[in-house]
């Protein structure tokens, strides 16, 4: 009966450092508030605001911004940010508050579609690792 109860208590240490072990890789996913107090806005330099950054796979990047003001628009091309273009069927966002996430490693990049917006500089581009 001793040993079972040990065997028993060994296998629970076993299996809360199992869980223990995934912990650090959740816990470690960081919500970013895109513009930090300033949000997603005109006359925001969005480079100097990435720049230092790290964003890995399951972090989230959050845009504030006055609903019907601004929209982002998710851009898949390098081609078409820097044109300031929204290809036709990209993922548009526009509640005012948009949580997008962050849910593979590569570069995501983030427009805002309004007339004169992006050309303004109103754009993110982010690299995501793992």
């Amino acid at each position: 009966m001793a040993s079972r109860s040990i065997t028993l208590a060994i296998f629970v240490i076993v299996v809360i450092v199992a869980v223990a072990g995934l912990l650090p890789a959740t816990a470690s996913a960081k919500a970013h508030r895109v513009g930090d107090d300033f949000g997603w806005d005109n006359c925001i330099d969005y480079d100097a605001w990435a720049d230092g950054k790290r964003f890995k796979v399951g972090d989230t990047l959050e845009f504030l911004y006055a609903e019907g003001v601004h929209n982002v628009v998710v851009v898949e091309d390098e081609g078409s940010f820097e044109a300031c273009v929204a290809p036709a069927n990209s993922p548009t966002l526009s509640t005012g508050d948009d949580t997008v996430a962050l849910n593979q490693p590569g570069r995501w990049l983030f427009i805002c579609s309004f007339d004169g917006h992006c050309q303004s500089g109103m754009k993110l581009a982010v690299t995501v690792t793992h």
